[in-house]
């Protein structure tokens, strides 16, 4: 748990990133990214939780644009600048929030609440 920043860009791509709470399951967890996020799906680029921890208290700061990758399994909030895209098989449990553009969606994704 903590507050994390980029200065630049973060990608999570070439392995999964667990967030554990440590049976604290009021643990949050802030990113704050200066530009853009994005997760690469499939064999990497996926959020999991552990030891307690709640999708509701993590929370993604991007100042543009943030992309959650085809088939990737997503943990969080989103809140961007710019925009937010979920590609084809992507499934989020949080919420995604854009405050000057869109959220695109695929019909193949899935956003449970947190």
């Amino acid at each position: 748990p903590g507050i994390y920043k980029s200065t630049s860009t973060l990608l999570i791509q070439s392995g999964d990133l667990t967030l554990d709470a440590q049976g604290d399951e009021n643990a949050v967890w802030i990113f704050q990214i200066a530009s853009g996020f994005t997760t690469v799906g499939g064999a990497g680029g996926n959020v999991i939780l552990s030891g307690g921890a709640q999708a509701k208290n993590i929370f993604w700061q991007t100042g543009t644009s943030a992309t959650v990758g085809d088939n990737t399994s997503f943990k969080g909030n989103i809140l961007a600048l710019t925009s937010i895209t979920m590609n084809s098989g992507a499934v989020a449990q949080g919420r995604m929030l854009c405050i000057n553009g869109a959220i695109v969606l695929t019909n193949t994704n899935i956003i449970n609440k947190p």
